[in-house]
Parts: structure tokens; C-alpha cells; sequence
């Protein structure tokens, strides 16, 4: 099933919202975007909910996410899956991954309940 453009579009302009480093450290806007049960598996293999989402990601050291190839899927009419690959610069250091992400539609808007990267080659 594919997402409308509009509605695909939306989706992934959150999930470009997310990698952005001002939404990043905006506390309100982060606890907009993600549902209360957001759950995700990170690149290092290590898992993480909200509330560690919440207090980890506005600390972090400023980085820059260079995606590409992104696309939206649609699950449902209010259930989309994004994927992509990003390159992820922190401190010098640049990691490739591969991301997705399910988004869900509820009351709220679209937000993010589950995202997964996994380490790529360079």
C-alpha cells in the first residue's frame, strides 16, 4: 500500500524534523514526535525508550545527518514505515546506517512509536 504523497511527504519531513539539531535539543518538540511508548534500537546494538530518548538526545554533542534514498511505506491508513540510509557526523567521526522508522497517526498528529538503525559499510 502507498502512503498519498501528501501523507508520505508529512511523514518524512517528521522524520527529516528529527534529525534536525535544533529539533534535537527542543525537549517540547521531541516529546511531540514520539509516542509515549517509543521504543527504539540503536545503531550500537543498544535499546532505548522515551524518557531516555528525552533526556539523552537534547545533551548530545551537536551532530550532522546527511539521509538519503528515503521513502515512505504505508502499513495502514494510519501506519507508515520510513526507510533510508544517513551518514551520521559526530565529533569528526562519520557512521553509516540504515533507518527505520514507523510512524502512527493517532490523535496527535503522525509520531514516531519505533525506530531501528543498524551500522552499514562506508
Amino acid at each position: 500500500m502507498s502512503p498519498s504523497e501528501d501523507t508520505g511527504m508529512l511523514v518524512m519531513q517528521l522524520e527529516y524534523a528529527l534529525l534536525d539539531p535544533q529539533v534535537r535539543s527542543d525537549l517540547a518538540r521531541l516529546d511531540a514526535l514520539l509516542t509515549d511508548d517509543f521504543f527504539e534500537v540503536g545503531a550500537s546494538g543498544r535499546s532505548f525508550g522515551k524518557e531516555e530518548v528525552l533526556s539523552r538526545l537534547p545533551t548530545e554533542p551537536v551532530a550532522t545527518f546527511a539521509p538519503s534514498a528515503m521513502q515512505a511505506h504505508a502499513l495502514t491508513a494510519d501506519v507508515i514505515l520510513v526507510t533510508y540510509a544517513c551518514e551520521h557526523v559526530r565529533l569528526g567521526h562519520a557512521v553509516r546506517s540504515l533507518r527505520s522508522s514507523l510512524w502512527i497517526r493517532d490523535s496527535s498528529g503522525w509520531r514516531m512509536r519505533y525506530h531501528q538503525g543498524t551500522l552499514a559499510e562506508t
